[in-house]
């Protein structure tokens, strides 16, 4: 897999041939070859079963609950190192406004509206544009089987940022079929102005985690883009692991799980829960100081806030 990367000319742990795109969203930096850029981290909130919200329909929510694992989020990524981002899973028109609207008063950190359904995305798009926060919000995300009007929702209201996933019947058990789709779908996101594009290849369960980390050296060999993944996927699809109940055997999983995409060259890690930031985005800070201080042997000093320098605090 790994015999194409060129291990030469004073590059990295490997480095692509291609140009690395590294794109600016709400002042966090994604893309860039390996070791270039800290892994950004994106933890999920007001997801199915989440217990800070107590009515999903209407969007009412535990403001305080909520409010702290944000607020702790933030404090783990400072801590670390590590960007973060927040998915913001909406399901409905009026809880994307309500789930919008709070976590914009909470947060500068960028947002990824995660819309399950069409009127999700529109109202969610309509909110971020009423309160001025499209610099620092992507859309979650694209396939090539949404529809229309979400492509023409995402022009008419200015959105820059969206993340392409590499979705579809064949794709689940191919990662060529994974790359194949980037061929139309690509341009039909730049389509509605959409240049800041990032990949996620698609992660259901273990079996898909191994072709989705071939998929992301592939996209990132091949096209440039910012790649990633939600490597949680494959534990929390994972039914024998998570019936056996054994907390320390399924936080050991996941942070592998998540940490493999990483290693491999990931730009971002979808890691699942936002609660589960204590223990996943440590991990995921470790990978990224080994591979700050292979940097440093190159003569390329990281910024001072790379986890390079912050490991020492965990």
């Amino acid at each position: 897999m790994f015999s194409c990367l060129s291990l030469c000319g004073g590059g990295s742990v490997f480095r692509f041939e291609r140009e690395q795109l590294v794109f600016d969203i709400g002042g966090v930096r994604v893309g860039g070859q390996p070791g270039e850029n800290p892994t950004v981290v994106i933890g999920s909130i007001f997801y199915k079963g989440d217990k800070v919200v107590l009515d999903e329909r209407s969007g009412k929510v535990d403001r305080e609950a909520a409010e702290g694992l944000i607020r702790r989020f933030e404090e783990i990524s400072d801590r670390t190192g590590l960007p973060c981002m927040l998915d913001v899973v909406c399901t409905n028109a009026e809880n994307a406004r309500r789930y919008l609207e709070f976590v914009v008063d909470v947060t500068k950190m960028p947002i990824l509206i995660d819309f399950t359904t069409d009127e999700a995305a529109i109202s969610g798009m309509e909110v971020a544009k009423e309160l001025g926060v499209l610099d620092r919000v992507v859309l979650n995300s694209l396939t090539p089987e949404t529809r229309e009007v979400i492509f023409q929702k995402a022009k008419e209201v200015g959105i820059r940022a969206a993340i392409a996933l590499t979705y579809s019947s064949r794709a689940i058990i191919s990662y060529r079929e994974r790359i194949r789709i980037l061929d139309t779908l690509i341009p039909k996101i730049k389509s509605a102005g959409i240049d800041k594009i990032l990949v996620d290849t698609c992660v259901l369960d273990i079996a898909t985690l191994g072709l989705a980390c071939r998929a992301i050296y592939e996209v990132k060999r091949r096209y440039g883009y910012p790649c990633g993944c939600g490597a949680h996927n494959a534990v929390a699809s994972w039914k024998q692991l998570l019936e056996k109940k054994n907390k320390i055997l399924t936080v050991a999983c996941t942070a592998i799980a998540n940490g493999l995409p990483i290693a491999i060259g990931a730009d971002f890690i979808l890691f699942g829960p936002v609660s589960d930031a204590e223990f996943i985005v440590p991990a995921i800070a470790v990978i990224n100081a080994a591979y700050g201080q292979v940097l440093m042997e190159e003569g390329r000093r990281p910024r001072p806030d790379h986890p390079r320098f912050k490991i020492s605090r965990l």
